[in-house]
């Protein structure tokens, strides 16, 4: 991956810390979430999107096992500090 990709996606990373998100809802954060996603993917090129979408995968696992993995019905539920 070039720098100018690795840098988005390290950001990607940073803005689902915690912090960011006391709150505001689950579906704010996964809709957030998608369109960074799809952001990245736009921006890779062919020849990175096999290891961008390894990593994409790693982070949303990431995000599940922090808490973010909710019920479609907790859609609206407010994320709130530990």
């Amino acid at each position: 991956m070039d720098d100018d990709l690795k840098s988005a996606l390290r950001a990607f990373q940073l803005g689902t810390r915690h912090e960011h998100w006391y709150g505001k809802t689950y579906g704010e954060f996964w809709r957030w979430f998608s369109d960074q996603e799809q952001a990245l993917l736009a921006q890779a090129a062919p020849q990175d999107e096999d290891a961008l979408r390894e990593e994409l995968l790693e982070l949303t696992a990431d995000c599940d096992d922090a808490g973010y993995a909710v019920p479609d019905e907790w859609s609206d539920r407010v994320i709130q500090r530990p």
